[in-house]
């Protein structure tokens, strides 16, 4: 379950009991406004000017108390790799700073590909793309047919499904733009799972309507698990017949 309000949203099982516990939170609401100032996964550089362009991003292992180290380590490898894909950038190394801090750098092949997290228009559609299991290293193949569909123009917006669960990524997604969301949920699992439990996919990727019969094509024909999420509305998020309110409501 979500980590950062794990307990309270445990004892609750009405999502939008859940949702609004989380807008009522100014921590909450603050963490999500820094996401209109940099609207990206990882930190954008340019490093030797006019020659190349470089990704870093950066993670923090996990609570040693929910995870032992090497899961830990893991899933703190696979968050810089993968927020580095969903930026357009192709892996490089990765490096520890300290005990826990991880730094990863990547290799953009043009500024035009660096891709926002940000969704950025209404109708877009939503996918949820790859998978990701607990405790497993990523797929490299699923990080390099991201990569190639943004350097492609494939994409409009990729964003990494932190350990947060979906529903706090989604809203990631919405606050720069104050867009919102109409999905839908999976069949397999419970609603509260779905948006707030461990995701089983890792990025949210949108496409406009000129981009997504080559973008679902290109992941098909590379094996990449796709999932039709839903599409992007105006403001309003909804679940099914759910509704969770406007994006605006849950930033300061």
């Amino acid at each position: 379950m979500v980590e950062i309000y794990g307990q309270q949203i445990a004892e609750l099982d009405d999502l939008v009991d859940i949702s609004d516990v989380l807008a009522k939170d100014s921590n909450f609401q603050k963490g999500l406004k820094k996401y209109v100032a940099n609207p990206y996964d990882a930190d954008i550089e340019r490093v030797a000017k006019g020659v190349f362009t470089v990704a870093v991003s950066k993670s923090e292992s996990p609570s040693l108390d929910k995870y032992d180290e090497t899961v830990a380590v893991t899933r703190a490898n696979n968050e810089v790799v993968i927020k580095l894909a969903c930026v357009g950038a192709r892996y490089l190394t990765i490096k520890n700073s300290d005990d826990r801090r991880i730094n990863a750098l990547g290799l953009i092949k043009s500024k035009k590909n660096i891709t926002p997290m940000a969704f950025d228009c209404k109708g877009d559609t939503i996918y949820l793309v790859g998978s990701m299991e607990s405790g497993e290293n990523f797929n490299a193949n699923h990080l390099n047919t991201l990569v190639r569909a943004i350097e492609d123009e494939l994409v409009t917006s990729a964003h990494y499904i932190s350990s947060n669960g979906l529903f706090l990524s989604l809203l990631e997604c919405c606050t720069p733009n104050e867009l919102g969301f109409d999905i839908t949920g999976d069949a397999e699992i419970e609603d509260k799972e779905f948006l707030f439990g461990e995701s089983r996919y890792m990025a949210i990727v949108t496409v406009n309507d000129s981009q997504e019969n080559d973008f679902v094509d290109h992941l098909f024909n590379n094996d990449v698990p796709v999932t039709l999420l839903g599409h992007v509305t105006k403001g309003e998020m909804r679940l099914d017949e759910l509704s969770f309110g406007s994006v605006s409501d849950y930033v300061l």
